[in-house]
């Protein structure tokens, strides 16, 4: 019978696949111990943070590169302003973007972002 931390290892072990044929889709680099206990030290907002911070640099067109070790434990995500990025209309048509404020400053986010980040403010487009 499964305990509740395989079922927790499981999921984890899913989670940093995923990114890894995100950040690393021809393999070259593999699974190690140090690896995997950074991606286990990050709490689950932190590795969608991570994951949606590369998934939007791909769609941008701007190269991944560093072995994902360093990348797990060196990059600090950020959110992506769509605003006046050609993609940003596409996402506001497929009503996956809204207004909403960061930092104090309001921008087109995607609503995964939005609520990723606690921003506020958030208004849909018109």
């Amino acid at each position: 019978m499964e305990t509740i931390d395989d079922v927790i290892q499981k999921k984890m072990s899913k989670s940093l696949l995923k990114f890894m044929k995100l950040i690393d889709p021809e393999c070259h680099f593999g699974f190690t111990a140090e690896l995997i206990n950074a991606w286990n030290a990050l709490t689950l907002v932190e590795q969608r943070k991570l994951y949606l911070f590369f998934l939007y640099r791909k769609w941008r067109g701007i190269g991944i590169y560093g072995e994902p070790y360093y990348i797990i434990t060196g990059c600090h995500p950020a959110p992506f302003n769509w605003n006046q990025h050609s993609l940003g209309q596409t996402l506001i048509a497929e009503r996956k973007a809204i207004i909403a404020k960061y930092n104090g400053s309001f921008g087109t986010y995607t609503r995964d972002e939005a609520k990723l980040y606690n921003m506020t403010d958030k208004q849909w487009f018109q």
